[in-house]
């Protein structure tokens, strides 16, 4: 087997709070779902599956790699989500078969990093690694045009061809491409997309980075609904990407320090707050509460002037989160004692942020519980 690479080192700017955001727009389905290793440990399996309320199949989700080339780690991660997800947002649908990255020397320019001959087989292997990830799945989704779809099937998303080698027309790749799969091509034209800053995610660390994606979705929903904070399962956290998942706050404090930082110094969050609780098989698990800073505002207010946003946000539902933490902010009373200990933001709080200038308690009541019946009728019944 070959080893994994050390991933090249790169420059890493500091990203500050008012910096210009550069809107990229990913798809919202696959992103979702795990792909790449991110742990600093062994190896990671890969495996989810839920079911509905009627015990139906609702999610499969497998990931297998190549036993030479091994499982996608940081570089590969940082090569799908910085540089090929860069091109498939500036190429118009419907996306063509086949792309053309760009040579080696471009692609290490892209992420930032010092390249050389070394570097340059690092990069050629995180390739072949994203590109031999095999996936089986079984999933749903609502498309731009509205309509529900399905995937269920198993695939690589794209192949890889190197420069000298042959392209599917039989002519001399000048540079590195990609033949995107069928099943990838098609969920690409036709998922829908969301809103995250190009520059922001350049500078964060892989770790950091994955939790930026994650907590996006929820953030987008709540400021379009004017939730007062997103809310994240610390253990779907984990689940979606890959970390270990301790059992102990004093731990889970710790790991989640790490990642929590960069956003609140960049101003993403300006508030952390834990609620203790259990998962489904009572294991102790725990609420992550965030408030909105001015960067996510930012974010949310850039994007909504973006060709087609409006479509885009019309598709964002109140039930953009988990229905469970929904029913919990729905019907849950404010506890006698604080169960929730929050991380100091070394940001103050603007005055858009203070609760003086929030939604009234009334409307926001009101928003959620519309969104817990939504999500109830969703689930249970199938139907949106």
């Amino acid at each position: 087997m070959v080893p994994s690479p050390t991933p090249p080192t790169p420059c890493r700017p500091h990203a500050a709070a008012g910096a210009p955001l550069s809107i990229l727009r990913t798809e919202t389905v696959l992103s979702r779902l795990p792909i790449h290793n991110l742990t600093t440990g062994g190896p990671v399996t890969i495996r989810i599956t839920r079911t509905n309320a009627q015990g139906a199949l609702d999610l499969r989700w497998a990931v297998s790699y190549n036993a030479y080339y091994g499982p996608p780690r940081h570089l590969a991660y940082k090569l799908d989500t910085i540089v090929i997800n860069q091109l498939l947002d500036a190429v118009p649908r419907p996306l063509p078969r086949v792309l053309k990255l760009g040579s080696l020397r471009q692609i290490g320019m892209l992420l930032d990093v010092q390249v050389s001959g070394r570097q340059y087989a690092h990069l050629k292997s995180a390739l072949h690694q994203n590109a031999s990830a095999y996936i089986v799945a079984y999933l749903r989704y609502r498309g731009r045009d509205g309509r529900e779809r399905t995937l269920n099937t198993g695939f690589t998303r794209y192949s890889v061809i190197f420069t000298g080698e042959s392209l599917p027309d039989g002519t001399q790749a000048d540079a590195v491409y990609l033949v995107l799969s069928e099943p990838y091509l098609d969920l690409l034209n036709h998922a829908p997309v969301r809103p995250l800053d190009y520059a922001y995610l350049k500078v964060l660390t892989p770790t950091a980075q994955r939790f930026y994606e994650l907590l996006s979705y929820k953030m987008f929903a709540v400021l379009k609904y004017r939730y007062p904070q997103a809310t994240l399962r610390y253990a779907d956290y984990c689940l979606l990407s890959t970390q270990q998942r301790y059992t102990r706050f004093d731990q889970v404090k710790k790991q989640m320090y790490k990642v929590h930082q960069p956003h609140l110094t960049a101003g993403y969050v300006v508030q952390v707050r834990y609620e203790a609780t259990t998962d489904v098989d009572g294991q102790p698990d725990w609420l992550l509460h965030y408030t909105p800073g001015p960067k996510a505002r930012a974010e949310y207010a850039a994007f909504t002037h973006q060709p087609g946003a409006e479509a885009a946000a019309a598709r964002t539902l109140p039930a953009d989160a988990d229905p469970q933490d929904l029913l919990a902010s729905v019907t849950r009373d404010p506890p006698a004692a604080p169960v929730a200990v929050a991380d100091p933001a070394p940001l103050p709080a603007t005055p858009r942020d203070t609760p003086g200038t929030a939604a009234p308690e009334t409307e926001v009541r009101l928003v959620q519980a519309h969104a817990l019946v939504t999500a109830f009728y969703q689930r249970f019944y199938g139907l949106t």
